[in-house]
């Protein structure tokens, strides 16, 4: 059973999730072991609920009480907000992000936090695709993007598209 929990605010936490995240499907990708002074200004803004001026909402999703992954939304001034879904590679595909969608829906439905929630989905992301469609998003515009990766040590620009997914309460 899927339970979402506040996050750990811990750099250890946070390292050892994103070593069992298979990233290569993300449009946002973070070099692992993580930068320790950008990760510990991210848990800063976790703790206070902002970032960069947005308001940040971020949930460790559990199974049991094992950490499987994290759920965050970044909150723009007309309340929609901007999902970030990971879960650990060997927990996808069995139905857990959907569960853990479902929950964070009814926490941020029902205290007002959001009207609505939208992501980017890479389009090679097959998968992060169907889950959010199954949970009500609409495919809107696809678009591509330059985006730095994390590779052998440094960053290269690569071109990434994607689908715009959104779902209105």
């Amino acid at each position: 059973m899927i339970e979402l929990r506040e996050w750990q605010l811990s750099y250890e936490v946070m390292n050892s999730l994103y070593y069992k995240v298979d990233q290569s499907k993300c449009l946002v990708q973070l070099a692992v072991p993580l930068d320790r002074p950008n990760t510990f200004r991210y848990l800063q803004a976790v703790q206070a609920g902002v970032s960069n001026g947005k308001a940040l909402y971020v949930r460790g999703i559990w199974l049991d009480d094992v950490l499987i992954g994290k759920a965050e939304l970044n909150r723009y001034d007309s309340y929609d907000a901007e999902l970030d879904i990971v879960i650990a590679s060997r927990y996808c595909s069995k139905g857990y992000g959907k569960e853990a969608m479902e929950l964070l829906e009814e926490e941020v439905r029902e205290s007002g936090w959001c009207r609505s929630i939208f992501a980017y989905v890479d389009t090679s992301n097959i998968a992060a695709g169907k889950m959010l469609a199954k949970c009500g998003f609409e495919a809107g515009r696809f678009f591509s993007a330059d985006v730095m990766i994390p590779y052998e040590g440094t960053y290269v620009l690569k071109t990434a598209r994607g689908c715009e997914m959104k779902k209105i309460f």
